[in-house]
Protein backbone atom coordinates (compact mmCIF):
# COMPACT_ATOMS: atom_id res chain seq x y z
CA UNK A 1 0.00 0.00 0.00
CA UNK A 2 2.86 2.81 1.31
CA UNK A 3 4.23 1.78 -2.30
CA UNK A 4 1.44 1.91 -4.36
CA UNK A 5 0.73 5.78 -2.79
CA UNK A 6 4.68 6.91 -3.61
CA UNK A 7 3.71 5.81 -7.48
CA UNK A 8 3.59 9.25 -9.32
CA UNK A 9 0.85 8.75 -11.88
CA UNK A 10 1.91 9.62 -15.62
CA UNK A 11 -1.82 10.93 -16.45
CA UNK A 12 -2.28 15.22 -17.23
CA UNK A 13 -5.25 16.73 -16.76
CA UNK A 14 -6.30 20.55 -17.91
CA UNK A 15 -6.21 22.92 -14.97
CA UNK A 16 -6.71 26.53 -15.80
CA UNK A 17 -5.77 26.13 -18.91
CA UNK A 18 -2.09 24.40 -18.52
CA UNK A 19 -1.38 20.82 -18.23
CA UNK A 20 -0.49 19.80 -14.78
CA UNK A 21 0.68 16.13 -13.49
CA UNK A 22 -1.42 14.02 -10.91
CA UNK A 23 -0.66 15.15 -7.48
CA UNK A 24 0.43 12.07 -5.00
CA UNK A 25 2.64 12.31 -1.41
CA UNK A 26 6.09 12.00 -2.93
CA UNK A 27 4.99 15.43 -4.62
CA UNK A 28 4.91 16.96 -1.12
CA UNK A 29 7.74 19.66 -0.94
CA UNK A 30 10.49 19.67 1.92
CA UNK A 31 8.31 21.84 4.79
CA UNK A 32 12.11 21.83 7.07
CA UNK A 33 11.51 25.16 9.09
CA UNK A 34 7.61 25.42 8.57
CA UNK A 35 5.54 25.07 11.91
CA UNK A 36 2.00 23.99 11.11
CA UNK A 37 -1.23 23.15 13.42
CA UNK A 38 -3.21 20.29 12.66
CA UNK A 39 -6.71 20.19 14.72
CA UNK A 40 -8.23 16.64 15.71
CA UNK A 41 -4.63 15.24 14.98
CA UNK A 42 -4.97 12.19 16.87
CA UNK A 43 -7.00 10.06 14.96
CA UNK A 44 -8.55 9.83 11.25
CA UNK A 45 -7.51 12.56 8.92
CA UNK A 46 -5.85 14.71 11.33
CA UNK A 47 -3.32 11.59 12.38
CA UNK A 48 -2.92 10.82 8.41
CA UNK A 49 -2.17 14.63 7.58
CA UNK A 50 0.00 14.98 10.63
CA UNK A 51 1.80 12.08 9.74
CA UNK A 52 2.98 13.21 6.11
CA UNK A 53 3.48 16.91 7.34
CA UNK A 54 6.16 15.42 9.71
CA UNK A 55 7.40 12.71 8.01
CA UNK A 56 8.47 16.08 5.50
CA UNK A 57 10.16 18.11 7.75
CA UNK A 58 7.58 20.18 9.19
CA UNK A 59 7.43 21.04 12.96
CA UNK A 60 3.57 19.70 13.72
CA UNK A 61 1.54 20.75 16.74
CA UNK A 62 -0.90 18.67 17.36
CA UNK A 63 -3.87 20.73 18.41
CA UNK A 64 -5.65 18.13 20.54
CA UNK A 65 -8.71 18.07 22.83
CA UNK A 66 -7.66 14.34 24.61
CA UNK A 67 -4.22 14.81 25.73
CA UNK A 68 -4.30 10.77 26.57
CA UNK A 69 -5.22 9.98 22.73
CA UNK A 70 -3.04 12.91 21.44
CA UNK A 71 0.02 11.25 23.49
CA UNK A 72 -1.06 7.80 21.94
CA UNK A 73 -1.07 9.06 18.91
CA UNK A 74 2.05 10.95 18.92
CA UNK A 75 3.65 7.84 20.26
CA UNK A 76 2.57 5.87 17.19
CA UNK A 77 3.87 8.63 14.97
CA UNK A 78 7.62 8.19 16.55
CA UNK A 79 7.50 4.75 15.82
CA UNK A 80 7.17 5.09 12.42
CA UNK A 81 8.82 8.33 11.65
CA UNK A 82 11.63 8.73 14.65
CA UNK A 83 12.63 11.75 14.03
CA UNK A 84 9.21 13.24 13.26
CA UNK A 85 8.54 16.94 15.23
CA UNK A 86 5.68 16.85 17.32
CA UNK A 87 4.10 19.18 20.11
CA UNK A 88 0.92 18.21 21.66
CA UNK A 89 -1.48 21.32 22.83
CA UNK A 90 -4.64 20.82 24.67
CA UNK A 91 -7.48 22.62 22.21
CA UNK A 92 -11.24 21.86 23.00
CA UNK A 93 -13.20 23.67 19.79
CA UNK A 94 -16.19 23.47 21.09
CA UNK A 95 -14.61 25.77 24.23
CA UNK A 96 -14.15 29.63 23.15
CA UNK A 97 -12.03 30.03 26.05
CA UNK A 98 -10.18 26.48 25.12
CA UNK A 99 -9.97 28.18 21.47
CA UNK A 100 -8.06 31.71 23.41
CA UNK A 101 -6.09 29.13 25.81
CA UNK A 102 -4.30 27.54 23.26
CA UNK A 103 -3.75 30.32 20.98
CA UNK A 104 -2.01 32.35 23.62
CA UNK A 105 0.45 29.83 24.67
CA UNK A 106 0.63 29.33 20.62
CA UNK A 107 1.66 32.81 20.43
CA UNK A 108 3.82 32.71 23.16
CA UNK A 109 5.75 29.82 22.23
CA UNK A 110 6.11 29.99 18.29
CA UNK A 111 7.19 33.04 15.73
CA UNK A 112 5.68 31.88 12.73
CA UNK A 113 2.87 29.87 11.59
CA UNK A 114 2.88 28.38 7.78
CA UNK A 115 -0.10 25.90 7.62
CA UNK A 116 -3.03 25.78 9.78
CA UNK A 117 -5.37 23.06 9.39
CA UNK A 118 -8.73 23.34 10.44
CA UNK A 119 -9.80 19.84 10.29
CA UNK A 120 -11.46 18.27 13.81
CA UNK A 121 -14.68 17.61 13.64
CA UNK A 122 -18.01 15.67 15.14
CA UNK A 123 -20.44 14.00 12.76
CA UNK A 124 -24.12 13.53 13.24
CA UNK A 125 -24.32 13.34 16.79
CA UNK A 126 -26.77 13.79 19.31
CA UNK A 127 -28.30 17.23 20.12
CA UNK A 128 -26.13 18.61 23.09
CA UNK A 129 -25.19 22.75 24.09
CA UNK A 130 -21.45 23.85 24.91
CA UNK A 131 -20.37 25.40 27.88
CA UNK A 132 -20.82 28.55 25.39
CA UNK A 133 -24.79 27.23 25.09
CA UNK A 134 -24.10 26.56 21.39
CA UNK A 135 -25.23 23.11 19.72
CA UNK A 136 -22.00 21.01 19.66
CA UNK A 137 -21.51 20.71 15.76
CA UNK A 138 -21.98 24.61 15.19
CA UNK A 139 -19.64 25.27 18.28
CA UNK A 140 -16.91 22.21 16.87
CA UNK A 141 -16.91 22.40 13.35
CA UNK A 142 -17.44 25.67 12.65
CA UNK A 143 -17.35 28.48 15.18
CA UNK A 144 -14.29 27.02 17.16
CA UNK A 145 -12.20 27.04 14.19
CA UNK A 146 -13.71 30.37 13.07
CA UNK A 147 -12.24 32.01 16.17
CA UNK A 148 -8.78 29.83 15.92
CA UNK A 149 -7.93 31.60 12.69
CA UNK A 150 -8.98 34.72 14.49
CA UNK A 151 -6.82 34.69 17.17
CA UNK A 152 -3.40 33.02 15.28
CA UNK A 153 -4.23 35.32 12.08
CA UNK A 154 -1.81 37.95 12.93
CA UNK A 155 1.11 34.98 12.70
CA UNK A 156 -0.38 33.64 10.05
CA UNK A 157 -0.19 37.35 8.07
CA UNK A 158 3.18 37.37 9.38
CA UNK A 159 4.36 34.38 7.86
CA UNK A 160 5.57 34.44 4.14
CA UNK A 161 3.36 32.23 2.06
CA UNK A 162 1.01 30.89 4.93
CA UNK A 163 -2.15 29.24 4.27
CA UNK A 164 -5.35 28.57 6.03
CA UNK A 165 -6.63 25.17 5.13
CA UNK A 166 -10.67 24.09 5.90
CA UNK A 167 -12.24 20.98 6.30
CA UNK A 168 -15.33 20.39 4.66
CA UNK A 169 -17.30 17.31 3.91
CA UNK A 170 -19.29 15.64 1.03
CA UNK A 171 -22.52 16.00 3.27
CA UNK A 172 -21.92 19.97 3.02
CA UNK A 173 -24.98 19.96 0.81
CA UNK A 174 -27.56 19.26 3.60
CA UNK A 175 -26.65 22.94 4.53
CA UNK A 176 -28.00 24.61 1.65
CA UNK A 177 -30.20 26.64 3.62
CA UNK A 178 -28.78 28.61 6.66
CA UNK A 179 -31.65 29.93 8.90
CA UNK A 180 -29.62 32.79 10.56
CA UNK A 181 -33.07 32.99 12.94
CA UNK A 182 -31.91 29.62 14.32
CA UNK A 183 -28.35 29.04 13.49
CA UNK A 184 -27.14 26.73 16.43
CA UNK A 185 -30.69 24.99 16.63
CA UNK A 186 -31.42 27.20 20.05
CA UNK A 187 -33.41 24.57 22.35
CA UNK A 188 -33.36 21.68 19.71
CA UNK A 189 -35.76 23.43 17.10
CA UNK A 190 -35.32 21.96 13.98
CA UNK A 191 -31.85 20.00 15.12
CA UNK A 192 -31.43 16.72 12.88
CA UNK A 193 -28.22 15.05 13.32
CA UNK A 194 -27.06 15.17 9.90
CA UNK A 195 -28.51 18.16 9.24
CA UNK A 196 -26.59 20.01 11.75
CA UNK A 197 -23.39 18.31 10.93
CA UNK A 198 -23.75 19.38 6.72
CA UNK A 199 -24.77 22.95 7.82
CA UNK A 200 -21.33 22.85 9.86
CA UNK A 201 -19.75 21.78 6.70
CA UNK A 202 -20.71 24.38 4.69
CA UNK A 203 -20.43 26.94 7.19
CA UNK A 204 -16.59 26.06 6.70
CA UNK A 205 -16.83 26.53 2.71
CA UNK A 206 -18.45 29.25 3.13
CA UNK A 207 -15.71 30.26 5.62
CA UNK A 208 -13.07 29.42 3.61
CA UNK A 209 -14.40 30.76 0.36
CA UNK A 210 -15.26 34.63 2.07
CA UNK A 211 -11.75 34.59 4.00
CA UNK A 212 -10.31 34.28 1.00
CA UNK A 213 -12.11 37.04 -0.77
CA UNK A 214 -11.54 39.66 2.20
CA UNK A 215 -7.72 38.34 1.66
CA UNK A 216 -7.32 39.39 -1.88
CA UNK A 217 -9.81 42.80 -1.46
CA UNK A 218 -7.06 43.31 1.42
CA UNK A 219 -3.88 42.15 -0.67
CA UNK A 220 -2.68 39.82 1.83
CA UNK A 221 -0.68 37.13 0.39
CA UNK A 222 -2.05 34.93 3.19
CA UNK A 223 -4.35 31.66 1.10
CA UNK A 224 -7.48 29.82 2.57
CA UNK A 225 -8.65 26.90 1.13
CA UNK A 226 -10.71 24.00 1.29
CA UNK A 227 -10.73 20.11 1.05
CA UNK A 228 -12.66 17.55 2.08
CA UNK A 229 -11.70 13.82 1.97
CA UNK A 230 -14.61 12.35 -0.25
CA UNK A 231 -15.78 8.71 1.37
CA UNK A 232 -13.16 7.70 3.22
CA UNK A 233 -12.49 5.42 6.12
CA UNK A 234 -12.25 7.53 9.16
CA UNK A 235 -12.79 6.84 13.14
CA UNK A 236 -15.66 9.89 13.06
CA UNK A 237 -17.94 7.32 11.31
CA UNK A 238 -17.59 4.44 14.33
CA UNK A 239 -18.17 6.20 17.11
CA UNK A 240 -22.02 7.14 15.52
CA UNK A 241 -22.69 3.75 16.12
CA UNK A 242 -25.34 3.56 18.98
CA UNK A 243 -26.04 -0.68 18.49
CA UNK A 244 -25.49 -3.87 17.35
CA UNK A 245 -27.48 -3.55 13.92
CA UNK A 246 -25.35 -0.33 13.16
CA UNK A 247 -21.96 -1.43 14.08
CA UNK A 248 -22.76 -4.67 11.74
CA UNK A 249 -23.90 -2.12 8.94
CA UNK A 250 -20.74 0.52 9.04
CA UNK A 251 -18.23 -2.32 8.91
CA UNK A 252 -19.91 -3.27 5.40
CA UNK A 253 -19.70 -0.16 4.60
CA UNK A 254 -16.05 -0.17 5.45
CA UNK A 255 -15.43 -2.18 2.97
CA UNK A 256 -16.32 0.49 0.27
CA UNK A 257 -14.79 2.95 1.65
CA UNK A 258 -11.36 4.32 0.71
CA UNK A 259 -8.00 3.83 3.20
CA UNK A 260 -8.32 6.86 5.34
CA UNK A 261 -4.45 8.22 3.61
CA UNK A 262 -6.81 8.81 0.86
CA UNK A 263 -9.02 11.15 2.32
CA UNK A 264 -6.24 13.00 4.15
CA UNK A 265 -4.84 13.20 0.63
CA UNK A 266 -7.19 16.32 -0.23
CA UNK A 267 -6.57 17.95 2.72
CA UNK A 268 -2.56 17.07 2.42
CA UNK A 269 -2.50 18.68 -0.38
CA UNK A 270 -4.29 21.77 0.05
CA UNK A 271 -1.83 22.12 2.98
CA UNK A 272 1.19 21.97 1.12
CA UNK A 273 1.24 22.20 -2.77
CA UNK A 274 3.27 25.34 -3.77
CA UNK A 275 1.14 25.95 -7.00
CA UNK A 276 -2.36 25.95 -5.28
CA UNK A 277 -4.14 29.12 -5.54
CA UNK A 278 -6.40 30.98 -2.54
CA UNK A 279 -10.29 29.84 -3.13
CA UNK A 280 -9.48 26.41 -4.29
CA UNK A 281 -11.92 23.64 -2.84
CA UNK A 282 -10.15 19.97 -3.11
CA UNK A 283 -11.61 16.51 -3.06
CA UNK A 284 -10.35 13.70 -4.96
CA UNK A 285 -10.53 12.99 -8.89
CA UNK A 286 -11.28 9.51 -10.14
CA UNK A 287 -7.76 7.78 -10.14
CA UNK A 288 -8.37 8.54 -5.80
CA UNK A 289 -5.48 11.42 -6.47
CA UNK A 290 -6.18 14.56 -4.78
CA UNK A 291 -7.69 18.08 -7.40
CA UNK A 292 -9.88 21.06 -7.54
CA UNK A 293 -13.25 20.23 -7.42
CA UNK A 294 -16.30 22.20 -8.03
CA UNK A 295 -18.83 23.10 -4.85
CA UNK A 296 -22.71 23.72 -5.51
CA UNK A 297 -24.36 27.46 -6.15
CA UNK A 298 -24.95 27.75 -2.02
CA UNK A 299 -21.70 27.59 -1.18
CA UNK A 300 -20.99 30.76 -3.63
CA UNK A 301 -23.46 32.75 -2.08
CA UNK A 302 -21.88 36.31 -1.06
CA UNK A 303 -24.69 37.26 1.19
CA UNK A 304 -24.83 34.07 3.17
CA UNK A 305 -20.87 34.01 3.34
CA UNK A 306 -20.99 37.78 4.24
CA UNK A 307 -23.24 37.40 7.57
CA UNK A 308 -22.20 34.26 8.66
CA UNK A 309 -18.66 35.95 8.80
CA UNK A 310 -20.34 38.99 10.68
CA UNK A 311 -22.67 36.86 12.85
CA UNK A 312 -19.57 34.62 13.36
CA UNK A 313 -17.53 37.82 14.70
CA UNK A 314 -20.81 38.92 17.05
CA UNK A 315 -20.97 35.68 19.02
CA UNK A 316 -16.78 35.35 18.79
CA UNK A 317 -16.20 38.66 19.69
CA UNK A 318 -13.24 38.95 17.29
CA UNK A 319 -12.81 40.86 14.27
CA UNK A 320 -10.33 40.22 11.65
CA UNK A 321 -10.03 41.01 8.18
CA UNK A 322 -12.79 43.76 8.21
CA UNK A 323 -14.62 45.31 5.24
Amino acid sequence: MKKLLQIKIQKFRLRKGTFVMSWSLKDIPDLSGKVMIVTGANSGLGLETTKELARKGAKVVMACRNPQKADSARKKIMDEIPDADLDVMILDLASQKSVADFADAFLEKYERLDTLVNNAGIMAAPYSETVDGFENHFATNYLGHFALTARLFCLLEATPGARVVCVSSLAYFFGNKINFDNLYYKNRKGFGRWRAYGRSKMEMLLFAYEMQRRLTAAGKSTKALAAHPGLAQTNIMPAQAKNAVSRKLLTLLSYTLKPTIYGAMPLIRAATDQSVCGGEYFGSSKDRMPDVVPSNKASHNLDTARRLWEVSKELTGLHYLDD
